[in-house]
């Protein structure tokens, strides 16, 4: 028993490459003295799609909510993005300074696009005591777990499920009990 073993799962070879180009990137740029993993956290973030994706306002929620999910996860699922999103979970997972920087980053603008969205939407036809920001981290979240679970091929179809669930939830005819 002299070995030392692993903890958590298994990394990715994706996972791995990401990491190694954004290192190698900085590691040519300002040089060994410079390089920390918070400057390759940093580097990562750079790269990832910034741009938050914005429901459309095309009248029907159910609608404009499938065509922002359908698009949130086809860029997540990306086999790219989805490397790039499992290497700055793992970083951020060690430094909560850097998990913050990245959600504001990252995931923030997609969630603050989609509530913004849903309160546009929430006059008669969602339930006036839902809670907006969770549905948010709902729909999001399910795309993370498939995600770090390795299911990209499933995102779509289960995100879609899960908004189905949700819209049923949010009707106003639909009482809390």
């Amino acid at each position: 028993m002299g070995g030392s073993q692993q903890r958590g799962r298994p990394r990715k070879i994706e996972t791995d490459q990401v990491i190694l180009a954004a290192a190698c990137e900085l590691l040519l740029a300002n040089g060994y003295r410079k390089l920390s993993m918070e400057a390759v956290v940093a580097n990562l973030a750079i790269d990832a799609p910034a741009e938050a994706l914005e429901p459309s306002d095309d009248g029907e929620i159910g609608d404009d909510l499938h065509a922002w999910l359908d698009a949130f996860a086809g860029v997540a699922s990306y086999p790219r993005n989805a490397a790039l999103a499992l290497a700055l979970i793992a970083a951020a997972a060690e430094n909560p300074a850097d998990a913050q920087s990245l959600y504001g980053l990252l995931t923030g603008p997609s969630h603050q696009a989609l509530t913004t969205r849903l309160r546009a939407a929430a006059a008669g036809r969602i339930r006036p005591d839902a809670d907006l920001d969770s549905v948010g981290d709902a729909l999001i979240g399910s795309i993370v777990i498939q995600l770090l679970t390795g299911r990209t091929a499933t995102t779509r179809q289960h995100a879609h499920d899960l908004l189905e669930i949700v819209l049923r939830g949010l009707r106003p005819d639909t009482q809390p009990n």
